[in-house]
């Protein structure tokens, strides 16, 4: 808007050895910390990405990989990497899946399957909440087999995880800094290998026991760490990094109510970029007793996107200078404006032509104040001039 004062007029103007997280010059076209939002997730039917992992079973050194928590930009490579398996992850109406009648509160699935021929399948329920983010319900995964956890093979009956809280694991929007926990439960029937003769399913004949089993889930997660991370077939792009912290505590009731069977922890760093969501997932081994450190040394799993359809991120939304006014009087013009947050300085431009953007010329040096006086404005035979604040991050 532009509004004239005498002669003076305003206007309000927002993995791998070979890779390893660095300082970063900070380039002046990408802003420092993005803000993550439900959009740059994937949760419209139709959306799908492909990412490279590792095999079950193996790890990979990532001991030069994570980077740390700090409050410098840092940049990550991921181009290189294990490529032993392909993912695909298909986002679908929870309808469309058999398996969703477990989940009536569910709007939407994930369904991963594995290249070529979509062998494996498994799905994640979940509904995306306008206040509070994404929401999980739960997982169902029919090839489940002989599991080892705490040290004990079993398997679960069903095949699922059907939370009796919704999992709130990506709030909206998420910022640089953020934190938040998360937790549920979830019962089974616990089959356990007590020894025996092998069977097809790898447990034993005649070795069986049956248990209802309880996993309580509960995770804390942080935003430690923010750059720029660079990935195979998408390109890099501004990123946020997520710590989290994952604890499975273990019961089983032998006919007298749940007794605790044991504790394992996981830890997971995420990379989310806008209009990509996660582009990379690290997830350390598993850990009985303690938690895996902050900067761990071997993955259980390294995924990384590579290919999606997810439409490209738009420009953040500008912040408008609120409150900008200017006061006339003999020593010139007074101009004041709201302070807005997050923004450290801001530069008063003026022109004698808006309509020509060359044409904007600073009025003295960045302030980290909310106000510059003009002392040229407000002068016999002086020309009408036009303002704007510009503020930075």
């Amino acid at each position: 808007m532009l509004k004239p004062v005498n002669n003076v007029r305003m206007n309000f103007y927002r993995m791998f050895r070979t890779s390893a997280a660095a300082p970063l010059l900070w380039p002046a076209a990408l802003q420092a910390q993005p803000t993550i939002t439900a959009a740059d997730f994937f949760n419209q039917p139709g959306q799908y990405y492909r990412a490279y992992a590792n095999a079950s079973g193996t790890t990979v050194d990532v001991s030069t990989l994570l980077g740390v928590a700090s409050a410098e930009p840092q940049a990550w490579n991921f181009t290189a990497g294990p490529r032993d398996v392909t993912y695909r992850f298909d986002y679908l109406a929870a309808s469309s899946v058999p398996a969703g009648t477990n989940f009536p509160a569910a709007v939407l699935v994930e369904q991963k399957t594995e290249e070529p021929g979509g062998s494996n399948p498994a799905w994640l329920f979940f509904s995306q909440d306008g206040s509070r983010g994404r929401l999980v319900h739960g997982f169902y995964e029919p090839a489940w087999g002989a599991v080892k956890v705490l040290g004990i093979e079993f398997k679960l009956e069903p095949p699922a995880g059907l939370f009796q809280t919704p999992l709130r694991d990506f709030p909206d929007p998420i910022h640089y800094r953020d934190e938040w926990t998360s937790t549920t439960s979830y019962t089974n029937t616990l089959t356990l290998d007590i020894g025996g003769e092998d069977g097809d399913d790898g447990f034993s004949v005649g070795g069986l026991a049956d248990f209802l089993q309880q996993t309580t889930y509960n995770a804390t997660a942080k935003v430690d760490a923010f750059g720029v991370i660079n990935s195979p077939g998408i390109g890099f792009g501004e990123c946020l990094r997520i710590n989290e912290l994952v604890q499975y505590d273990l019961a089983v009731d032998l006919g007298s109510g749940f007794e605790h069977l044991g504790t394992a922890f996981l830890r997971n760093y995420y990379w989310v970029r806008p209009g990509r969501g996660v582009v990379v997932q690290v997830t350390s081994e598993q850990q009985q007793g303690l938690p895996p450190p902050d900067e761990f040394a071997t993955a259980a799993i390294v995924l990384r996107m590579f290919e999606t359809n997810h439409p490209d991120p738009g420009p953040p939304p500008a912040q408008r200078i609120q409150g900008l006014s200017i006061t006339l009087g003999p020593e010139g013009a007074l101009l004041t404006w709201n302070r807005l947050s997050g923004v450290t300085s801001y530069q008063v431009e003026h022109t004698g032509d808006p309509s020509r953007a060359e044409t904007w010329q600073p009025l003295g040096a960045p302030t980290t104040g909310n106000f510059r006086i003009d002392a040229t404005a407000n002068k016999p035979g002086n020309p009408v001039r036009y303002y704007r604040v510009v503020g930075s991050k």
